[in-house]
């Protein structure tokens, strides 16, 4: 009896633990995916082109959790149409100055280059996704193991 009940609190312990890590990684990547399509669907049309890296803008916000001051940089980048130059900006902001690219891709509106997308790496918040799936895969391999030990032992080791 005693170790029945046991092993239904486990299994319902792991199974709520199972759910929020399927869905924590799918929402990731589902994000990223979304994301993506967006991007090439607002780019349609547009013409790709090589943008340098030409400096960077510094943020400092305070922090009140940590009570300290956080620095984050944007990357800073031109590209040229038609002998003109053009700017914009990376996407992603950074917390080493060092770590921009010397060059990016950027999609800009033939029309009107000051409308640009810059690329992002979509592949790295899928990457977080995944990841969190090979954690899930991890526990849900290990987690019977697991249970069978834990379930062993509540059930003869009383209070």
């Amino acid at each position: 009896m005693r170790k029945e009940i046991i092993r239904r609190m486990m299994k319902s312990f792991y199974m709520i633990l199972y759910i929020t890590l399927f869905l924590f990684g799918l929402a990731i990547i589902l994000a990223a995916l979304i994301n993506m399509h967006l991007d090439n669907k607002e780019a349609k049309g547009y013409i790709e082109t090589t943008a340098s890296f030409s400096g960077y803008s510094k943020d400092e916000t305070y922090d009140l959790s940590n009570e300290k001051y956080v620095t984050e940089y944007t990357g800073h980048y031109t590209f040229e149409v038609n002998g003109q130059k053009y700017k914009t900006e990376a996407k992603e902001k950074r917390s080493n100055s060092d770590s921009f690219k010397k060059t990016i891709k950027v999609k800009y509106d033939p029309s009107n280059p000051n409308i640009n997308i810059p690329e992002y790496a979509y592949y790295k918040d899928i990457l977080i996704g995944l990841g969190v799936w090979v954690i899930l895969f991890f526990f849900l391999r290990n987690g019977y193991i697991t249970e069978k030990k834990a379930i062993e032992y509540y059930a003869t080791h009383p209070n």
